[in-house]
């Protein structure tokens, strides 16, 4: 899989329901469309 980060995990935000993929090792851990924190494993 060319391009895969194993050190991130995806990310759905709760407020605009973005999709992305951020390391969770980072907090918090904000969308990068919207900016909120409201955001949950998937």
């Amino acid at each position: 899989m060319e391009g895969y980060d194993p050190t991130k995990v995806y990310f759905r935000c709760d407020t605009c329901e973005f999709i992305f993929m951020e390391n969770p090792d980072l907090f918090p851990v904000t969308c990068p469309q919207c900016g909120s924190e409201n955001v949950s494993r998937t």
